[in-house]
């Protein structure tokens, strides 16, 4: 059946391919506006990072710093401190500590750890079912934040994640906003007994203590609040890289063939998928000040969709940028961020990715199985993929 085009950016991140209504954007100009949204839309890789790197515009809008459906609620409350979401100096100073934090963490043992994790539930599932799958992409990298920052990981902790994460979606319903409301209040008390004085803290969380996010008796506070951060940002970032690599090898089956014989380096393999088809593909940025970039006056209150994904399919920053080159030479990844509100954990999200990688190429696992299929999460920025598993044999 033919595929119809997306109709606008926000409706292409579930596409099954939006790649080459990103390039029409692309081709239009640098910065495109989409009227039916309300948004200047930036596509090119050097739009896209004058967007992100320019402070006259803030990753939240200045009449709106916390989503209006949570402000005054605990989300809300965690919302507020996270040093990725807003601007101010405390802000930056959490997300330093943050980068110091992360940036020390020992990304073989992350590799190690998520590739025996995914290696115990390939053998406790049936191997060909879609659960599998979606607990490869979305429990596994909970219990590995879980385990650097000292938290016990039970089969609940998934649960209360992702009910808080809902939070983060202007498609949640009032039900859901509810029961993040519930998963911030459990998640802070869980992480708080760790931070407390005079407790044994992870090596993780004494390093971002002492980079400057400082313990705290009270709740909320703005390390709780960050710890609680990882996880949130770990979710479908890291889901979306893990389902997207799966896709990747079904659709290129030589490469899962090289990589089984070795002739691939794994995590070459993952940051050309975080670039091919990237778990994020968009972000926003709200204008602060008048700003004119690429010849476009923006002002005060106008929004800037920015398509990373777009920007990671340019041929001006990559060569040969719509082909999928396993071993291409790396290159900073649009679909993390830039600038001041990159991704400090980047390196962790593809450490899990390929080790979960790893786990299913040594498992044997079945990446050409006629019965699989996938579709895409609902989402307005996320592309994470649904897995299925239709039995074709005969009734």
């Amino acid at each position: 059946m033919t595929q119809t085009h997306p109709t606008d950016p926000l409706q292409a991140v579930t596409h099954p391919n939006p790649y080459p209504y990103y390039a029409a954007l692309r081709h239009r100009a640098p910065l495109v506006r989409d009227e039916a949204s309300n948004l200047w839309v930036a596509t090119s890789a050097q739009t896209v990072n004058r967007v992100l790197g320019d402070e006259r515009l803030t990753v939240r809008p200045a009449s709106e710093p916390v989503p209006r459906a949570i402000a005054g609620q605990p989300a809300g409350e965690v919302f507020a401190r996270l040093a990725r979401m807003n601007e101010g100096d405390n802000h930056r100073l959490a997300r330093q500590a943050l980068v110091n934090g992360l940036g020390s963490v020992d990304m073989r043992a992350v590799f190690q750890s998520a590739s025996g994790r995914a290696a115990t539930l390939i053998r406790s599932f049936d191997a060909g079912g879609a659960a599998l799958l979606d607990a490869l992409a979305f429990a596994l990298p909970v219990r590995i934040v879980a385990e650097l920052l000292g938290l016990p990981a039970d089969d609940a902790l998934e649960a209360t994640v992702r009910r808080f994460v809902a939070c983060l979606s202007p498609a949640s319903s009032t039900e859901a906003l509810s029961e993040a409301h519930g998963a911030a209040l459990r998640l802070q008390s869980a992480l708080h007994a760790l931070t407390l004085d005079g407790i044994a803290a992870s090596p993780l969380i004494e390093r971002i203590v002492a980079g400057g996010l400082a313990r705290s008796a009270d709740l909320p506070n703005a390390l709780v609040s960050n710890l609680l951060g990882l996880f949130s940002q770990t979710f479908d970032a890291t889901a979306g890289l893990i389902g997207n690599s799966v896709v990747t090898l079904v659709q290129y089956r030589d490469v899962a063939a090289q990589l089984r014989a070795g002739r691939i380096d794994i995590h070459a393999f993952v940051h050309e998928v975080a670039r091919f088809d990237p778990a994020v593909h968009n972000t926003r940025r709200f204008v602060r000040d008048t700003v004119e970039i690429e010849g476009v006056r923006l002002e005060p209150g106008d929004a800037v969709l920015v398509v990373l994904a777009a920007a990671s399919r340019d041929d001006d920053a990559y060569e040969n940028a719509d082909c999928f080159i396993a071993d291409r030479q790396r290159a900073p990844l649009p679909g993390f961020g830039a600038g001041r509100h990159a991704c400090p954990g980047e390196a962790i999200a593809k450490a899990i990715a390929a080790g979960v990688v790893s786990a299913l190429l040594r498992s044997g696992y079945d990446h050409a199985n006629p019965a699989l299929s996938w579709t895409y999460r609902p989402s307005l920025n996320a592309r994470i993929p649904s897995f299925n598993f239709f039995d074709r044999s005969p009734s």
